[in-house]
């Protein structure tokens, strides 16, 4: 009796311990199934970004303003955000990224404008190609960007292309 107790408490045990490997395996290959960064896969957009964003008209192709901005691609699609000297009073951009397929990604963000007083001017959607390098440590993009006025009327257009490289210390 006490032989059949030992063996059974020896199974278990066994059992419970198999258990437990087999599932560290199984997380670990959800951690490390996707390639690394540079590989042109999703992974490639994750990080910040520095950027310089350069304004143009749509038609002529002239540079209206080059402004500093800086992107955060998070893991699992959302991104964040914020240029300065784009000559509008705003906050901070929000929006959302997706892989495309290689090395192009597609980014859609808005951020809300404000008039010189402080008041509600409306928004701003920007929609992104963009295209990270072979190893993964610049971009560029070209941007499509749609004003609105307060009652979400659309506006105004606009043309930007982007230059961002990662930012890492």
């Amino acid at each position: 009796m006490k032989n059949t107790f030992l063996k059974t408490i020896g199974a278990t045990a066994l059992a419970i311990l198999m258990l437990a490997m087999f599932a560290q395996v199984r997380v670990s290959a959800q951690i490390f199934d996707q390639p690394p960064v540079g590989d042109g896969n999703a992974r490639a957009l994750e990080g910040s970004w520095d950027s310089q964003v350069t304004v143009f008209n749509c038609q002529t192709g002239a540079v209206i303003r080059t402004f500093p901005a800086m992107n955060t691609f998070m893991q699992g699609g959302t991104m964040q955000e914020f240029g300065i000297g784009s000559g509008l009073l705003r906050g901070p951009g929000h929006g959302v990224w997706s892989y495309n397929s290689g090395q192009s990604f597609s980014s859609n963000f808005q951020f809300f404008r404000f008039n010189a007083d402080g008041t509600f001017a409306g928004k701003q959607i920007n929609r992104r190609q963009i295209n990270v390098s072979r190893f993964g440590n610049s971009f560029t993009a070209t941007t499509a960007a749609e004003i609105y006025n307060p009652a979400g009327v659309l506006i105004a257009t606009g043309c930007a292309n982007e230059v961002g490289t990662r930012f890492e210390l």
